[in-house]
């Protein structure tokens, strides 16, 4: 295993950023910081969640850095991650190490620089900012990591070895594709579904009010979730979440013809070949379509 990162820094200071700062700060790493917004940066050095700051990506993209930053992370939206980590040039292909926070990677695209390597920590909240950081919102969590421009095994090692020993999380490796695909169902169709949920409660103009049961409550929540970083994340994985967006629909097309009693279940058929037979049309479906 490489050293492990001793300084790092932290372009994004909203939620996961800060979050990762003071956790790692904690952990004795030294901690750079940097932000668009004055105001956060400001708050970030008073509250102590870094140690120094940067003022501008130019003075970021220094070769002077090199020996003294062991760990870059870019955290900050889908699309923005991409032009972030473009103005970075001077330090690709060098001794110090990038990575990302994305959800979402199939639109990062570069020039092969054999430092940068994918992350995506499976944490998050439907609040927003440095106000709500939270520095355990890593511990026992897992991320996923993905290298596609063939990293130097240093440097997946010292991504590897940060999430696991500077943030206590679990860590696998997959490739872009599976990534975006995985969590276009595991994570961004729920957010899509929440957002329809709660519109379909508004157009019915029914009010829950205090009558939401724990299940109406959790999919609020995620529809409170960031709206800026979720119409990228839609955006961005667009074709996924199609393909995930037409196996759901298929499945609540059957649910309401077994519900209104247009299908019945046959007695010599079992349910799981019936959903043998709607998956074998949902690939097909995709297969067709895409």
């Amino acid at each position: 295993m490489t050293n492990p990162a001793q300084e790092i820094l932290i372009i994004g200071l909203g939620l996961i950023g800060s979050s990762l700062a003071k956790a790692t700060k904690n952990k004795g790493l030294v901690v750079h910081g940097y932000d668009l917004d004055q105001a956060t940066l400001v708050k970030a050095t008073d509250n102590k969640i870094i140690d120094k700051t940067f003022e501008s990506l130019e003075e970021i993209n220094n070769k002077e850095l090199i020996g003294k930053i062991d760990l870059i992370i870019v955290a900050v939206s889908p699309r923005v991650t991409q032009s972030v980590i473009s103005s970075l040039k001077s330090l690709w292909n060098t001794d110090i190490t990038i990575t990302e926070t994305s959800s979402v990677k199939n639109h990062l695209n570069f020039d092969s620089p054999n430092n940068l390597v994918f992350s995506h920590p499976i944490a998050g909240s439907d609040k927003s900012g440095i106000s709500a950081l939270d520095e355990n919102l890593f511990t026992n969590k897992k991320t996923i990591i993905c290298n596609p421009y063939d990293a130097k095994e240093d440097h997946i090692n010292k991504v590897i070895n940060f999430w696991q020993h500077a943030l206590s999380m679990r860590v696998s490796e997959m490739t872009v594709k599976e990534h975006d695909l995985l969590f276009a169902m595991t994570s961004h169709l729920p957010h899509l579904i929440s957002y329809a949920l709660i519109d379909s409660i508004r157009l019915s103009s029914t009010e829950a009010g205090d009558n939401a049961g724990g299940g109406l409550k959790e999919f609020i929540r995620l529809s409170g979730s960031n709206p800026e970083m979720w119409k990228d994340i839609f955006e961005l994985n667009e074709k996924n979440i199609i393909k995930s967006l037409a196996s759901f629909q298929l499945s609540i097309n059957n649910l309401l013809e077994l519900i209104t009693k247009i299908k019945e279940i046959p007695s010599t058929f079992s349910h799981s070949d019936m959903l043998k037979s709607e998956l074998d049309e949902i690939k097909k479906y995709k297969e067709d379509t895409f």
